[in-house]
């Protein structure tokens, strides 16, 4: 097992609280000097940590370093899983055509364990829960292959295991995806809207399932 420069872990954690800014206001966040700063992404850039460009930006390699050091303290803080709020929103039909396709089914099928209905129910984040929401976007969850029907390539889908209420489903993030990123989508092997009796507008709380 490679071991990690614990050092570089801190480093990183530091630079993900500023990224987006530009060099100047990140260092001023930091209560680094520009120079302090600029010789610190130099030598996350020669790792391939961090990415060329007027802001800070994490690499590819940098997310996974710091998706690794999250998954070891949600373990050790025995934290198995988290609670997003949404209001139900509807969605552009998509859902509905994505999970009839024998591709996505038949994966849902034998990863996740159930048949998923023709569709999807939509939830607009509450803003406190989008903190949780970037969790999940670190965090592997059970990845389901794209595919192709010899006409169209379809994308991979990340999902996580979760209930609403007492129905057992998943969240799926699509790799492709028209959503915001404060929509999340949920299947379900019964349609979600009829068995809960939900509507446009309602606020629902899911749990999801981060092992």
């Amino acid at each position: 097992m490679e071991c990690v420069d614990r050092r570089l872990v801190g480093d990183l954690i530091a630079v993900s609280s500023v990224e987006g800014l530009p060099v100047s206001e990140a260092a001023r966040r930091l209560c680094l000097t520009r120079q302090g700063l600029y010789k610190l992404l130099r030598h996350l850039r020669e790792g391939g940590y961090v990415e060329e460009g007027p802001v800070v930006k994490l690499s590819q390699r940098g997310k996974d370093l710091l998706s690794s050091v999250l998954r070891d303290l949600l373990i050790y803080f025995n934290i198995a899983s988290l609670k997003l709020l949404g209001q139900v929103v509807s969605g552009l039909g998509e859902g509905a055509f994505y999970m009839s396709l024998e591709g996505y089914r038949r994966a849902v099928e034998r990863l996740l364990g159930f048949t998923p209905y023709p569709g999807t129910l939509n939830l607009k984040l509450d803003p406190k829960s989008m903190a949780y929401r970037r969790y999940l976007d670190s965090l592997p969850g059970v990845h389901i292959p794209g595919f192709s029907d010899g006409v169209r390539t379809y994308g991979a889908v990340k999902a996580f295991r979760a209930r609403i209420r007492d129905i057992e489903g998943a969240v799926v993030m699509p790799e492709r995806t028209h959503h915001p990123t404060d929509v999340v989508e949920v299947i379900a092997p019964v349609k979600l809207r009829e068995a809960l009796g939900l509507r446009d507008g309602d606020k629902v709380e899911i749990e999801i399932y981060l092992d």
